[in-house]
Formats: structure tokens, C-alpha cells, sequence
């Protein structure tokens, strides 16, 4: 795998405390070739009564087209739920297929949505399988949590120890107007997994087979990164909504997920910096020549190749040079697409939490200040991207009407957004596709001032 790590400002002002970003870009190597790995794929859908009709019917049918498109060694599983939550087709390979599809035709609706219990029995499930097997879990449901474990925090954790403890992965899809885009999002962020809509049933098989195709591609897994904060630094964040666990040894890990055969991922941080001096009487920084030390960066993850899995760590030591002389303070600009759509992502997040409150002049002033922010880099083309989102935003809150909908697709641009994956489908129409999905040029940018060692 290909890493690239560079800063927005590799020089700032001196005895200045000042925000600072650091950007990450993977870039997955090609599987072609390799030995595709067998997975475990475990469905678990909502039968609730709210399912009813359409919904259901679409959901079966798209169900079907993943049977159909399994392989003779990966494993599949069907949960559904409703106010309790049962196994249909337990674990294992499929070996008739016809028999499997026929088993889903005869799932009927019933009553209310017991979500968790549906998440944890298929979890228990994919448990079953042997441990160096890609988990995968799919969520399909149309409702609010209304039984067994409800609030939100309490499931998010319980999803995410499923990451922590066994290695699933959750996407998820909402169906209809009525699910709550929020949790379905972050259950899905938490896991490294993707966050569909399932408004229009002709797209479902296209999204199950991109779940497929991305199991049966993966390059990269495991991949997270962890930071030693040093004396210069006062907090780090994850601008892409990555959780943030704290280690032992008082380092922060942030886990980045799988990465697909040629995929390119960005995560960007954002670190506060305190006031750097300079020696008296110089424009040298008091410490070190070379610019002061910021945070250690540990990379670790592990790459599927031919011969088997091979686990790779990457250390980085990320420097900043403080000066006194303004025209020493250049903007990266190769940094500033990633930067400046994250920042728009938290924007559109923090105005649909107003727009929820009813206040919508509130909302429409942090759109239009972002914008205004946005516009104040002077890189028109490096800030497209971000600008193209808070704009479709400001449009799609002026119309009370479309609000359900609207923060639907808001909400599923913005995890998009937050995850900066060049694979995942696209899902809007009205806008057109974000910089980070569509071909580079892989020639690497200059990186920033890191001192590195690679070990595998």
C-alpha cells in the first residue's frame, strides 16, 4: 500500500497557537490476480409490519440477487427481526441455491422492530466462522428503534464491539421516509462498513452486489492509526468522524476500516497547536532546526497478497517549522480538496441539528458562512467540492416540504464525504460526484516533513 502524509501548513507563525491538519491518502494496491479470500456474509432484515408490501418485496428480491451472485466457499446467513428476531438460513455455504431463494420468498411481514436483537443474532452467527474470514453484516430495515435496547449510544456500542471483538463489519440500508438516518450512519461509520437508501428498489441489487464485490476485493484490512500527542499539541480530532480509542499507553488509535483493490481513502485530523517559540534574537524555532515535533504516527494494517496475510506497521514523525516571516506561510494545496470538504461535512451535520430544532435561519447562516469561508481560500478549484455540498444544502433546507427526504440525502453525502473513498457508489443525483471518486493521477505529491520508517 501506497501512503502519502502531509500537512495543510508545513511553516506557521511562531509564539502563535493555530489549527494545523494532517492528511492521510492510502491507496490500496491491485488484488488482480490474488487469491480471492471466502467471506461470511450474514443478512439480517427487518420484517416488521411497517415492511409491508413493497418494501419487503424489494428487500426479498434483492436478497435473491446476493444468493445468486455468492461463490461455493463464502458463507451466508439470513436473520430477520420483528419483535424478536430469528435465524432463517444459518451460516455455512450455499449449496442449492434455488432451495435458499426459495426459503426467502416465504419471509412475510409481522410486527414491531426489535433492531438490536436482529444485530446480535446475526453476529452470533458470523462467530460461527473461522477467524481470518471477511465478516461482513448487512442491516436492511424501514423503522425507528421501538423494542428491546433502544437508545442509540447503547447500540452504537454494541455494534462496535462486534468490530472490536470479531471483526464485523455493518453496512446498513434504510428503507421509506421513517428510519433514522443518524444511527443507521453511524453504525455504519463506527464499522468501516457503507450507509445505502433504499427509496428507489431498482438500485438494491446494484448496492448488493457492490457489497459483494467490495468483500470479494479486499486489498487492505485492519487499517487504523494511532498518534502520540507531543508537547506542542493540545488536542487531535478526526474530522472523518473516525472512533477514537484510547490505548494503555496513552496513544489514541483510530481504526480506518478495509480498503478494496485499488481504492484510495483519505482521512484528514485536525491538531490544535500551542504557541512555538523561537530562540531570542532568531528566526531558527527553539528547539529543533528542522521544525518542532508535533505527534509520533503509527500506521498498522495488514495486505492480502498471494502468498497470504502480511501485517505491515509505518512510523512517521510529523514536524512543523515555526517562523516569523509571513511569506514563509504557504498553503498546501493538494491537502486543501480534503480539508475543505470535511469541513463542509461538519457544517451540513451541524445545520441539519439546527434545521431539526426548527431553526432555520440559523441553519441557512452556518451554511452561508461556510460557503463564505470556503470562498475566503481563494483556490476556487481546490474547494469545489465542498462548496458543491454546502450549496446543494442551502438549497435542499429552503424546501420545508422535502425536509424527510432531504436529510436523508444530506446525511448519506455527508458520510461519503467524511469517509472520502473513491470506491463507494455515489449517492446522489442531483449533485455531481465528489473530486475523490473519480480516476487521479497517481503520481504522489511532494509529502510534508515527516521522518518515516517501514516495517513489515
Amino acid at each position: 500500500m501506497q501512503t502519502i502524509v502531509q500537512l495543510d501548513y508545513q511553516a506557521i507563525l511562531a509564539n502563535t497557537a493555530q489549527p494545523v491538519h494532517l492528511a492521510f491518502q492510502f491507496i490500496a494496491p491491485s488484488t488482480a490476480g490474488h487469491r480471492e479470500r471466502p467471506i461470511a456474509f450474514s443478512l439480517v432484515l427487518d420484517r416488521s409490519g411497517s415492511m409491508a408490501g413493497p418494501p419487503l418485496a424489494a428487500a426479498l428480491t434483492a436478497a435473491k440477487v446476493v444468493v445468486q451472485n455468492l461463490r461455493t466457499e463464502d458463507q451466508f446467513s439470513l436473520v430477520t427481526f420483528d419483535n424478536s428476531a430469528e435465524v432463517v438460513i444459518p451460516i455455512g455455504p450455499v449449496k442449492n441455491k434455488t432451495q435458499t431463494c426459495n426459503l426467502i420468498d416465504r419471509i412475510v411481514d409481522g410486527g414491531s422492530t426489535n433492531l438490536t436483537a436482529g444485530w446480535m443474532l446475526g453476529r452470533d452467527q458470523l462467530r460461527g466462522t473461522p477467524k481470518d474470514t471477511v465478516r461482513r453484516q448487512l442491516l436492511l430495515t424501514d423503522g425507528l428503534l421501538n423494542v428491546g435496547v433502544i437508545e442509540p449510544v447503547h447500540v452504537k456500542r454494541v455494534v462496535g464491539d462486534g468490530l472490536a471483538r470479531d471483526g464485523i463489519r455493518t453496512s446498513t440500508l434504510g428503507f421509506g421516509d421513517e428510519y433514522d438516518e443518524d444511527l443507521l450512519s453511524t453504525l455504519a461509520t463506527t464499522t468501516g462498513g457503507c450507509f445505502y437508501d433504499a427509496n428507489q428498489a431498482d438500485k438494491l441489487p446494484t448496492i448488493f452486489n457492490a457489497e459483494l464485490d467490495g468483500l470479494q476485493k479486499i486489498a487492505i484490512q485492519n487499517l487504523r492509526i494511532r498518534f502520540k500527542a507531543l508537547d506542542f499539541v493540545d488536542a487531535l480530532a478526526s474530522m472523518g468522524g473516525y472512533t477514537e480509542i484510547a490505548l494503555p499507553d496513552g496513544r489514541h488509535e483510530y481504526a480506518i476500516g478495509d480498503l478494496m483493490s485499488d481504492e484510495e481513502r483519505v482521512a484528514v485530523f485536525a491538531l490544535s497547536v500551542l504557541p512555538i517559540p523561537l530562540l531570542a534574537g532568531s528566526t531558527t524555532p527553539a528547539a529543533n532546526l528542522d521544525g518542532e515535533a508535533l505527534v509520533e504516527v503509527e500506521i498498522l494494517y495488514d495486505s492480502i497478497e498471494a502468498a497470504g496475510i502480511v501485517s505491515h506497521t509505518e512510523r512517521h514523525l510529523i514536524r512543523v517549522r515555526p517562523t516569523q516571516a509571513p511569506e514563509d506561510i504557504q498553503l498546501n494545496a493538494s491537502v486543501l480538496p480534503w480539508v475543505s470538504a470535511q469541513q463542509a461535512a461538519k457544517m451540513v451535520t451541524e445545520a441539519l441539528k439546527l434545521r431539526d430544532q426548527d431553526d432555520l435561519i440559523g441553519a441557512r447562516k452556518l451554511l452561508t458562512d461556510g460557503i463564505t469561508q470556503l470562498k475566503a481560500y481563494a483556490h476556487d478549484e481546490q474547494t469545489k467540492d465542498g462548496l458543491n455540498l454546502l450549496e446543494s444544502a442551502l438549497r435542499q433546507l429552503e424546501d420545508p416540504a422535502q425536509y424527510v427526504r432531504s436529510r436523508k440525502s444530506l446525511s448519506r453525502m455527508s458520510v461519503q464525504y467524511c469517509k472520502m473513498s473513491s470506491t463507494d457508489e455515489w449517492v446522489s443525483e442531483a449533485q455531481e460526484a465528489p473530486s475523490f471518486k473519480k480516476p487521479r493521477n497517481r503520481r504522489p505529491p511532494t509529502p510534508g516533513p515527516t521522518d518515516q520508517t517501514t516495517t513489515s
